[in-house]
């Protein structure tokens, strides 16, 4: 893909809607982009995250394997971000990230991400929107164990 496809790319997600374009731009030249085949591993469970992932293309699966054998997966399609969390926590990766198709990304290095938190307050307001989404999808599955949507 070439520059512009991802400043297309990003421009669509709501997480960078807001950016102004010279900063749109900023985020795409900095980003790496990646290409993962369908079923190799993104991140590895434990893993301290050095940036962020913004799935630009194709779907992930997001697994971990218990102690008893059982497993625990959810997907994420286009659009979603990967590792937001764990950078904003402090954490390692909770569990293991794999392409469940043919998946492009652009990794956002850490300094990058926090730098677009500090001098964008539309970037900052997106990302809690964006995490106040997930919560309560998770709370919602947890308090009805119905599927997380």
């Amino acid at each position: 893909m070439t520059l512009e496809t991802d400043i297309s790319c990003l421009r669509r997600l709501p997480l960078f809607r807001a950016l102004p374009g010279p900063r749109l731009k900023l985020v795409a030249l900095m980003g790496e982009r990646l290409h993962f085949d369908a079923g190799a591993r993104i991140i590895a469970e434990g893993e301290m995250p050095e940036g962020v992932y913004v799935v630009l293309e194709g779907e992930v699966e997001i697994s971990h394997e218990r102690s008893d054998g059982r497993s625990k997966r959810f997907l994420l399609a286009s659009g979603s971000i990967i590792g937001d969390v764990p950078i904003l926590c402090g954490q390692s990766y909770v569990g293991e990230v794999t392409a469940k198709s043919d998946v492009s990304t652009l990794r956002l290095p850490k300094d990058l991400f926090f730098e677009l938190l500090e001098t964008i307050p539309d970037f900052s307001i997106a990302l809690s929107r964006d995490l106040a989404a997930r919560l309560y999808r998770l709370a919602d599955f947890v308090l009805h164990n119905e599927k997380v949507h």
